[in-house]
Protein backbone atom coordinates (compact mmCIF):
# COMPACT_ATOMS: atom_id res chain seq x y z
CA UNK A 1 0.00 0.00 0.00
CA UNK A 2 1.46 3.35 -0.99
CA UNK A 3 2.11 6.07 1.54
CA UNK A 4 -0.37 8.33 -0.20
CA UNK A 5 -3.16 5.72 -0.01
CA UNK A 6 -2.41 5.13 3.68
CA UNK A 7 -2.71 8.84 4.39
CA UNK A 8 -6.04 8.99 2.57
CA UNK A 9 -7.42 6.05 4.62
CA UNK A 10 -6.24 7.52 7.93
CA UNK A 11 -7.62 10.93 6.99
CA UNK A 12 -10.97 9.38 6.11
CA UNK A 13 -11.09 7.48 9.41
CA UNK A 14 -10.30 10.59 11.44
CA UNK A 15 -12.92 12.54 9.49
CA UNK A 16 -15.58 9.89 10.19
CA UNK A 17 -14.57 9.77 13.85
CA UNK A 18 -14.85 13.54 14.09
CA UNK A 19 -18.26 13.54 12.46
CA UNK A 20 -19.44 10.84 14.88
CA UNK A 21 -18.22 12.86 17.89
CA UNK A 22 -19.96 16.00 16.60
CA UNK A 23 -23.20 14.06 15.96
CA UNK A 24 -23.06 12.46 19.40
CA UNK A 25 -22.65 15.87 21.00
CA UNK A 26 -25.41 17.65 19.14
CA UNK A 27 -27.97 14.88 18.57
CA UNK A 28 -31.26 15.04 20.50
CA UNK A 29 -31.23 13.32 23.90
CA UNK A 30 -32.50 9.80 24.31
CA UNK A 31 -36.27 9.70 24.82
CA UNK A 32 -37.46 8.68 28.29
CA UNK A 33 -40.92 7.21 28.82
CA UNK A 34 -42.74 8.41 31.93
CA UNK A 35 -45.79 6.43 33.05
CA UNK A 36 -48.54 8.57 34.58
CA UNK A 37 -51.09 6.62 36.64
CA UNK A 38 -54.50 8.27 37.05
CA UNK A 39 -58.09 7.26 37.75
CA UNK A 40 -60.69 9.70 36.45
CA UNK A 41 -63.83 10.14 34.38
CA UNK A 42 -64.00 10.13 30.58
CA UNK A 43 -64.03 13.92 30.20
CA UNK A 44 -61.10 14.30 32.56
CA UNK A 45 -59.02 11.69 30.74
CA UNK A 46 -59.76 13.33 27.40
CA UNK A 47 -58.44 16.68 28.62
CA UNK A 48 -55.44 15.11 30.35
CA UNK A 49 -54.42 13.44 27.10
CA UNK A 50 -54.53 16.82 25.38
CA UNK A 51 -52.35 18.33 28.12
CA UNK A 52 -49.83 15.51 27.84
CA UNK A 53 -49.48 16.18 24.12
CA UNK A 54 -48.63 19.80 24.93
CA UNK A 55 -46.10 18.65 27.52
CA UNK A 56 -44.38 16.38 24.99
CA UNK A 57 -44.09 19.24 22.50
CA UNK A 58 -42.35 21.34 25.17
CA UNK A 59 -40.24 18.38 26.32
CA UNK A 60 -39.34 16.36 23.18
CA UNK A 61 -37.05 14.00 25.11
CA UNK A 62 -39.93 12.81 27.31
CA UNK A 63 -42.85 10.65 26.22
CA UNK A 64 -45.74 10.10 28.60
CA UNK A 65 -47.69 6.87 28.76
CA UNK A 66 -51.07 7.11 30.46
CA UNK A 67 -52.02 4.31 32.85
CA UNK A 68 -55.78 4.77 33.30
CA UNK A 69 -57.30 3.30 36.47
CA UNK A 70 -60.99 2.74 37.30
CA UNK A 71 -62.76 5.87 38.53
CA UNK A 72 -63.90 4.49 41.97
CA UNK A 73 -61.37 5.62 44.58
CA UNK A 74 -61.41 2.37 46.55
CA UNK A 75 -60.28 0.49 43.43
CA UNK A 76 -57.52 3.02 42.84
CA UNK A 77 -56.38 2.70 46.45
CA UNK A 78 -56.23 -1.09 46.17
CA UNK A 79 -54.23 -0.81 42.93
CA UNK A 80 -51.62 1.39 44.59
CA UNK A 81 -51.39 -0.87 47.63
CA UNK A 82 -50.53 -3.71 45.25
CA UNK A 83 -48.23 -1.95 42.78
CA UNK A 84 -46.41 0.53 45.01
CA UNK A 85 -46.23 -2.08 47.73
CA UNK A 86 -44.36 -4.33 45.30
CA UNK A 87 -41.69 -1.59 44.88
CA UNK A 88 -42.37 -1.49 41.16
CA UNK A 89 -40.62 0.88 38.77
CA UNK A 90 -43.38 0.45 36.17
CA UNK A 91 -45.13 3.71 37.12
CA UNK A 92 -43.52 7.09 37.71
CA UNK A 93 -46.16 9.73 38.50
CA UNK A 94 -49.27 8.89 40.53
CA UNK A 95 -52.43 10.90 41.13
CA UNK A 96 -53.53 10.15 44.67
CA UNK A 97 -56.24 11.21 47.10
CA UNK A 98 -55.07 13.57 49.83
CA UNK A 99 -55.96 11.00 52.52
CA UNK A 100 -53.47 8.45 51.09
CA UNK A 101 -50.36 10.64 51.27
CA UNK A 102 -49.37 9.87 54.87
CA UNK A 103 -50.12 6.17 54.40
CA UNK A 104 -47.98 5.85 51.26
CA UNK A 105 -45.18 8.11 52.54
CA UNK A 106 -44.97 6.15 55.80
CA UNK A 107 -44.54 2.94 53.79
CA UNK A 108 -41.68 4.47 51.78
CA UNK A 109 -43.59 4.39 48.50
CA UNK A 110 -43.34 8.10 47.66
CA UNK A 111 -40.27 10.14 46.77
CA UNK A 112 -39.65 13.26 48.93
CA UNK A 113 -39.95 16.36 46.74
CA UNK A 114 -38.25 18.99 48.93
CA UNK A 115 -35.18 19.17 46.68
CA UNK A 116 -37.31 19.90 43.59
CA UNK A 117 -39.32 22.88 44.86
CA UNK A 118 -38.35 26.00 46.81
CA UNK A 119 -40.30 27.64 49.61
CA UNK A 120 -41.67 30.49 47.45
CA UNK A 121 -43.05 27.96 44.97
CA UNK A 122 -44.72 26.07 47.81
CA UNK A 123 -46.32 29.26 49.12
CA UNK A 124 -48.05 29.80 45.77
CA UNK A 125 -50.48 26.98 46.64
CA UNK A 126 -53.48 27.29 48.97
CA UNK A 127 -52.32 26.97 52.63
CA UNK A 128 -54.36 23.87 53.52
CA UNK A 129 -52.20 21.72 51.22
CA UNK A 130 -49.23 22.35 53.50
CA UNK A 131 -51.03 20.23 56.10
CA UNK A 132 -51.89 17.36 53.77
CA UNK A 133 -48.77 17.04 51.58
CA UNK A 134 -46.22 16.99 54.39
CA UNK A 135 -45.45 13.91 56.45
CA UNK A 136 -42.78 13.94 59.17
CA UNK A 137 -41.52 17.30 57.91
CA UNK A 138 -40.99 16.12 54.32
CA UNK A 139 -42.98 17.11 51.23
CA UNK A 140 -44.39 14.13 49.32
CA UNK A 141 -46.98 15.51 46.89
CA UNK A 142 -48.03 18.61 44.95
CA UNK A 143 -51.73 19.61 44.94
CA UNK A 144 -53.35 19.34 41.53
CA UNK A 145 -56.95 20.27 42.24
CA UNK A 146 -58.91 21.19 45.33
CA UNK A 147 -62.24 19.69 46.24
CA UNK A 148 -64.49 21.02 48.98
CA UNK A 149 -68.05 20.49 50.09
CA UNK A 150 -70.51 23.19 48.97
CA UNK A 151 -74.23 23.85 49.37
CA UNK A 152 -76.07 23.84 46.03
CA UNK A 153 -79.58 25.23 46.10
CA UNK A 154 -82.57 25.86 43.85
CA UNK A 155 -82.30 29.60 43.42
CA UNK A 156 -85.65 29.76 41.65
CA UNK A 157 -87.51 28.12 44.54
CA UNK A 158 -85.87 30.27 47.22
CA UNK A 159 -86.80 33.38 45.24
CA UNK A 160 -90.37 32.11 44.77
CA UNK A 161 -90.81 31.87 48.55
CA UNK A 162 -88.77 35.01 49.30
CA UNK A 163 -86.04 33.12 51.17
CA UNK A 164 -82.28 33.61 51.32
CA UNK A 165 -79.64 30.86 51.20
CA UNK A 166 -79.40 29.49 54.75
CA UNK A 167 -76.40 30.38 56.89
CA UNK A 168 -77.40 28.12 59.79
CA UNK A 169 -78.81 24.60 60.00
CA UNK A 170 -81.90 26.04 61.68
CA UNK A 171 -82.51 28.31 58.69
CA UNK A 172 -82.04 25.35 56.35
CA UNK A 173 -84.64 23.31 58.26
CA UNK A 174 -87.10 26.21 58.14
CA UNK A 175 -86.61 26.69 54.37
CA UNK A 176 -87.00 22.96 53.70
CA UNK A 177 -90.15 22.72 55.81
CA UNK A 178 -91.79 25.72 54.18
CA UNK A 179 -90.99 24.83 50.57
CA UNK A 180 -91.48 21.05 50.81
CA UNK A 181 -95.01 21.64 52.11
CA UNK A 182 -95.88 23.14 48.72
CA UNK A 183 -93.38 21.59 46.30
CA UNK A 184 -92.67 17.93 45.54
CA UNK A 185 -89.00 18.07 46.54
CA UNK A 186 -86.80 16.64 49.25
CA UNK A 187 -85.33 19.36 51.44
CA UNK A 188 -81.69 18.41 51.93
CA UNK A 189 -79.69 15.82 49.98
CA UNK A 190 -76.34 14.64 51.34
CA UNK A 191 -74.13 11.56 51.55
CA UNK A 192 -75.08 9.20 54.38
CA UNK A 193 -74.19 5.73 53.11
CA UNK A 194 -71.40 3.82 54.87
CA UNK A 195 -68.37 4.99 52.86
CA UNK A 196 -65.78 7.79 52.87
CA UNK A 197 -68.30 10.42 51.79
CA UNK A 198 -70.16 9.94 55.08
CA UNK A 199 -66.97 10.73 57.00
CA UNK A 200 -66.66 14.00 55.07
CA UNK A 201 -70.24 14.96 55.95
CA UNK A 202 -69.72 13.98 59.60
CA UNK A 203 -66.56 16.10 59.91
CA UNK A 204 -68.40 19.05 58.35
CA UNK A 205 -71.35 18.73 60.73
CA UNK A 206 -69.20 18.47 63.86
CA UNK A 207 -66.82 21.17 62.59
CA UNK A 208 -69.74 23.55 62.18
CA UNK A 209 -70.41 23.08 65.92
CA UNK A 210 -66.75 23.58 66.95
CA UNK A 211 -66.31 19.83 67.34
CA UNK A 212 -63.66 17.51 65.97
CA UNK A 213 -61.96 14.12 66.07
CA UNK A 214 -58.50 15.22 67.23
CA UNK A 215 -57.32 18.47 68.79
CA UNK A 216 -54.23 20.34 67.59
CA UNK A 217 -52.05 18.23 69.90
CA UNK A 218 -53.37 14.97 68.47
CA UNK A 219 -55.55 14.06 71.44
CA UNK A 220 -58.87 12.33 70.80
CA UNK A 221 -61.86 14.65 71.17
CA UNK A 222 -64.48 12.63 69.31
CA UNK A 223 -66.63 11.88 72.38
CA UNK A 224 -67.75 15.45 73.05
CA UNK A 225 -71.02 17.30 73.65
CA UNK A 226 -70.51 19.31 70.44
CA UNK A 227 -70.15 16.13 68.39
CA UNK A 228 -73.21 14.54 70.00
CA UNK A 229 -75.38 17.54 69.10
CA UNK A 230 -74.10 17.46 65.51
CA UNK A 231 -74.60 13.70 65.13
CA UNK A 232 -78.12 13.95 66.55
CA UNK A 233 -78.93 16.60 63.96
CA UNK A 234 -77.73 14.34 61.13
CA UNK A 235 -80.10 11.66 62.42
CA UNK A 236 -82.95 14.13 62.87
CA UNK A 237 -82.69 15.42 59.31
CA UNK A 238 -83.88 11.97 58.22
CA UNK A 239 -86.26 10.88 60.98
CA UNK A 240 -87.44 13.93 62.96
CA UNK A 241 -87.63 16.80 60.47
CA UNK A 242 -87.90 14.44 57.48
CA UNK A 243 -86.15 16.89 55.18
CA UNK A 244 -83.76 14.19 53.90
CA UNK A 245 -84.83 10.97 52.13
CA UNK A 246 -85.32 7.87 54.32
CA UNK A 247 -82.71 6.01 52.22
CA UNK A 248 -80.01 8.60 52.99
CA UNK A 249 -78.21 6.15 55.29
CA UNK A 250 -78.43 3.22 52.88
CA UNK A 251 -78.07 4.62 49.37
CA UNK A 252 -77.07 8.27 49.09
CA UNK A 253 -73.55 8.89 47.81
CA UNK A 254 -72.18 11.72 45.63
CA UNK A 255 -73.68 10.56 42.37
CA UNK A 256 -77.01 9.21 43.67
CA UNK A 257 -77.67 12.46 45.55
CA UNK A 258 -76.60 14.53 42.54
CA UNK A 259 -78.94 12.62 40.23
CA UNK A 260 -81.88 13.28 42.56
CA UNK A 261 -81.02 16.97 42.63
CA UNK A 262 -80.56 17.27 38.87
CA UNK A 263 -83.85 15.48 38.29
CA UNK A 264 -85.54 18.28 40.23
CA UNK A 265 -86.16 16.28 43.42
CA UNK A 266 -84.10 18.35 45.85
CA UNK A 267 -84.08 21.87 47.25
CA UNK A 268 -80.56 21.75 48.75
CA UNK A 269 -77.61 19.48 47.94
CA UNK A 270 -74.28 19.06 49.69
CA UNK A 271 -71.69 17.98 47.13
CA UNK A 272 -68.27 18.73 45.63
CA UNK A 273 -67.22 21.41 43.13
CA UNK A 274 -67.62 19.17 40.06
CA UNK A 275 -71.43 19.40 40.33
CA UNK A 276 -71.51 23.03 39.22
CA UNK A 277 -70.53 22.32 35.62
CA UNK A 278 -72.99 19.43 35.34
CA UNK A 279 -75.86 21.61 36.55
CA UNK A 280 -75.00 24.32 34.03
CA UNK A 281 -75.19 21.78 31.22
CA UNK A 282 -78.60 20.52 32.38
CA UNK A 283 -81.50 22.28 30.58
CA UNK A 284 -83.79 21.55 33.53
CA UNK A 285 -81.59 23.44 35.98
CA UNK A 286 -79.54 25.90 33.95
CA UNK A 287 -79.85 29.35 35.50
CA UNK A 288 -81.74 28.00 38.50
CA UNK A 289 -78.81 26.90 40.69
CA UNK A 290 -76.94 28.88 43.32
CA UNK A 291 -73.95 27.93 45.47
CA UNK A 292 -73.03 28.95 49.00
CA UNK A 293 -70.99 27.75 51.93
CA UNK A 294 -72.44 24.98 54.04
CA UNK A 295 -74.51 26.18 57.02
CA UNK A 296 -73.28 26.09 60.60
CA UNK A 297 -74.85 25.80 64.04
CA UNK A 298 -74.38 29.54 64.33
CA UNK A 299 -73.97 32.15 61.62
CA UNK A 300 -70.42 32.38 60.28
CA UNK A 301 -69.46 28.95 61.59
CA UNK A 302 -69.52 27.06 58.30
CA UNK A 303 -67.11 24.14 58.00
CA UNK A 304 -66.14 22.14 54.93
CA UNK A 305 -63.81 19.20 54.31
CA UNK A 306 -60.79 19.45 52.03
CA UNK A 307 -60.69 16.63 49.51
CA UNK A 308 -58.12 17.18 46.80
CA UNK A 309 -56.21 15.10 44.28
CA UNK A 310 -52.44 15.42 44.36
CA UNK A 311 -49.47 14.32 42.22
CA UNK A 312 -46.52 12.37 43.59
CA UNK A 313 -43.46 10.48 42.36
CA UNK A 314 -43.15 6.74 42.90
CA UNK A 315 -40.09 6.13 45.09
CA UNK A 316 -39.24 3.15 42.88
CA UNK A 317 -39.22 5.21 39.67
CA UNK A 318 -36.03 5.24 37.60
CA UNK A 319 -37.05 8.52 35.94
CA UNK A 320 -37.61 10.79 38.92
CA UNK A 321 -36.26 13.95 37.25
CA UNK A 322 -38.57 13.54 34.24
CA UNK A 323 -41.44 12.63 36.57
CA UNK A 324 -40.94 15.90 38.43
CA UNK A 325 -40.92 17.84 35.15
CA UNK A 326 -44.35 16.39 34.36
CA UNK A 327 -45.71 17.27 37.81
CA UNK A 328 -44.32 20.79 37.57
CA UNK A 329 -46.07 21.25 34.21
CA UNK A 330 -49.43 19.79 35.29
CA UNK A 331 -49.59 21.88 38.47
CA UNK A 332 -48.57 25.14 36.77
CA UNK A 333 -50.94 28.12 36.85
CA UNK A 334 -51.56 27.90 33.11
CA UNK A 335 -52.55 24.23 33.20
CA UNK A 336 -54.62 24.60 36.37
CA UNK A 337 -56.54 27.43 34.74
CA UNK A 338 -57.25 25.25 31.70
CA UNK A 339 -58.47 22.43 33.96
CA UNK A 340 -60.70 24.82 35.89
CA UNK A 341 -62.16 26.37 32.73
CA UNK A 342 -62.97 22.99 31.18
CA UNK A 343 -63.74 20.74 34.17
CA UNK A 344 -64.80 23.19 36.92
CA UNK A 345 -61.89 21.99 39.03
CA UNK A 346 -61.14 24.32 41.92
CA UNK A 347 -57.47 25.30 41.53
CA UNK A 348 -54.79 24.93 44.17
CA UNK A 349 -52.82 27.96 42.94
CA UNK A 350 -53.81 30.90 45.15
CA UNK A 351 -53.47 33.52 42.39
CA UNK A 352 -56.16 31.87 40.25
CA UNK A 353 -58.86 32.78 42.78
CA UNK A 354 -58.37 36.39 41.63
CA UNK A 355 -58.33 35.62 37.90
CA UNK A 356 -61.16 37.65 36.25
CA UNK A 357 -61.81 35.20 33.39
CA UNK A 358 -61.91 32.25 35.75
CA UNK A 359 -64.26 33.98 38.17
CA UNK A 360 -66.59 34.87 35.29
CA UNK A 361 -66.64 31.24 34.15
CA UNK A 362 -66.89 29.79 37.68
CA UNK A 363 -68.71 32.25 39.96
CA UNK A 364 -68.61 29.72 42.81
CA UNK A 365 -64.84 30.31 43.19
CA UNK A 366 -65.52 33.26 45.50
CA UNK A 367 -67.48 30.86 47.71
CA UNK A 368 -64.63 28.34 47.62
CA UNK A 369 -62.17 31.08 48.56
CA UNK A 370 -64.26 31.96 51.62
CA UNK A 371 -64.79 28.31 52.57
CA UNK A 372 -61.04 27.65 52.52
CA UNK A 373 -60.72 29.93 55.57
CA UNK A 374 -62.46 27.36 57.78
CA UNK A 375 -61.39 24.20 56.01
CA UNK A 376 -61.46 20.87 57.85
CA UNK A 377 -58.68 18.36 57.23
CA UNK A 378 -59.14 14.67 57.86
CA UNK A 379 -56.48 13.17 60.19
CA UNK A 380 -53.15 13.15 58.32
CA UNK A 381 -52.06 9.77 59.68
CA UNK A 382 -50.72 6.57 58.06
CA UNK A 383 -53.60 4.59 59.55
CA UNK A 384 -56.35 6.98 58.43
CA UNK A 385 -58.14 4.21 56.51
CA UNK A 386 -58.76 2.39 59.81
CA UNK A 387 -60.01 5.61 61.42
CA UNK A 388 -62.37 6.13 58.49
CA UNK A 389 -63.74 2.59 58.69
CA UNK A 390 -64.60 3.06 62.36
CA UNK A 391 -66.27 6.43 61.78
CA UNK A 392 -68.27 5.14 58.81
CA UNK A 393 -69.54 2.14 60.71
CA UNK A 394 -70.83 3.83 63.84
CA UNK A 395 -72.04 7.12 62.36
CA UNK A 396 -74.07 5.10 59.87
CA UNK A 397 -75.53 3.03 62.72
CA UNK A 398 -76.82 6.25 64.28
CA UNK A 399 -78.33 7.41 60.99
CA UNK A 400 -80.12 4.09 60.52
CA UNK A 401 -81.47 4.13 64.08
CA UNK A 402 -79.47 1.07 65.21
CA UNK A 403 -77.46 2.99 67.82
CA UNK A 404 -77.83 6.14 69.90
CA UNK A 405 -75.31 8.94 69.42
CA UNK A 406 -73.90 8.68 72.98
CA UNK A 407 -73.13 4.99 72.59
CA UNK A 408 -71.71 5.48 69.09
CA UNK A 409 -69.29 8.24 70.12
CA UNK A 410 -68.10 6.27 73.16
CA UNK A 411 -67.49 3.24 70.96
CA UNK A 412 -65.70 5.31 68.32
CA UNK A 413 -63.43 6.81 71.01
CA UNK A 414 -62.61 3.38 72.43
CA UNK A 415 -61.85 1.81 69.05
CA UNK A 416 -59.78 4.77 67.87
CA UNK A 417 -57.72 4.51 71.04
CA UNK A 418 -57.13 0.85 70.26
CA UNK A 419 -56.01 1.64 66.71
CA UNK A 420 -53.62 4.34 67.93
CA UNK A 421 -52.09 2.03 70.52
CA UNK A 422 -51.70 -0.74 67.96
CA UNK A 423 -49.84 1.51 65.53
CA UNK A 424 -47.80 3.10 68.32
CA UNK A 425 -46.45 -0.36 69.17
CA UNK A 426 -45.42 -0.84 65.53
Amino acid sequence: MGVRLQNIIFLSMYTLLGLWVIYSFFRPGKTAEVVFSIGAGVNEIRLVKNLLEKFEVKNPTIKVKLNVLPAPTDQQHHYYLTTLGAKTSDIDVVRIDTIWIAEFASAGWLEPLDSYINIDHRKSFIPVTGKTNVFRSKLYAIPWNANIGLLYYRKDLLEKYNLNPPKTWEELIDSCTKISANEAVFGYLWQGKQYEGLVCNFIEFIGSNNGGILDENGRLTVNSVQNKIALDLMHDFIWKYRISPPNTHSELMEESSRHLFQQGHGLFLRNWTYVWDLCQEDPLLKGKIGVSQLPGFSQGNSATVYGGWHLAVNAGSKKKEQAWQLIDFLTSRKVQKELAMNLSWAPTRRALYNDPKLIQKLPFLSTVKMALKNIQVRPNLPYYQWISDILQKYVNKVLSGQMRSEEALKTIHKELEGIRNEFAED
